[in-house]
């Protein structure tokens, strides 16, 4: 009985050892080599930067009170857009409000008060973007968004664009419509002629390499 128990027990340690050694070893594996790094377009060194050209660009706008519309524009500005490959990147610029220019004279010289852009105190209007993305709509291939500083008082805006880049340069317009109340420029108007609120900004800039 002994040696049969000796030989149960001596083939169970055999079988045990062959299952074990029957078992896999443990893999290894090699890291694999990491792909190149590409540019991000936020990297600063795949951004290109433009140069807004004054002589190629324009800066539009139309006013209007009850009884008629005005037409106008701002005549020197500068700022600069920034590129990654075919991609518009950002855009800043900078206007200066004593060049505005309106279709009346007289108009002109009532705008640069204090009653509406007190151009002595705030000679100055810049728009900063935060975001311009691809966006297929009607009239526009891009939508941008930033910061709108006019009058002293920023407010976001958000605007369909036109975009078309080249070898050469950026071409960039747009058209947006601002409330002047929310910039602080409240001036009503005569009684039985009150200014409206809205505003339309016709931007169209071409930005060149420096």
């Amino acid at each position: 009985m002994k040696r049969q128990i000796c030989i149960f027990l001596l083939a169970s340690a055999a079988a045990t050892g062959a299952c074990k050694s029957a078992e896999p070893a443990p893999a290894t594996t090699t890291p694999a080599a990491e792909p190149a790094a590409t540019p991000k377009a936020t990297d600063p060194a795949s951004l290109k930067t433009l140069e807004l050209d004054p002589a190629q660009s324009k800066f539009d706008f139309v006013a209007a009170k009850i009884t008629k519309s005005h037409n106008g524009a701002f005549k020197q500005y500068s700022g600069t857009a920034t590129v990654v490959g075919d991609d518009l990147h950002s855009v800043i610029v900078e206007v200066e409000t004593p060049s505005i220019e309106a279709d009346d004279p007289k108009l002109t010289g009532h705008i640069k008060t204090a009653d509406f852009l007190d151009v002595e105190k705030f000679p100055k209007a810049t728009f900063k973007s935060s975001s311009v993305t691809k966006k297929a709509v009607p009239g526009a291939t891009h939508e941008v968004s930033g910061a709108l500083t006019l009058h002293g008082v920023t407010q976001q805006i958000t605007f369909p664009v036109t975009v078309n880049v080249t070898a050469t340069g950026v071409t960039a317009t747009g058209e947006v419509t601002i409330d002047r109340q929310k910039f602080g420029v409240v001036y009503p108007g005569m009684p039985d002629d009150l200014i409206k609120d809205n505003v339309v900004l016709k931007p169209s800039f071409v930005f060149v390499k420096k």
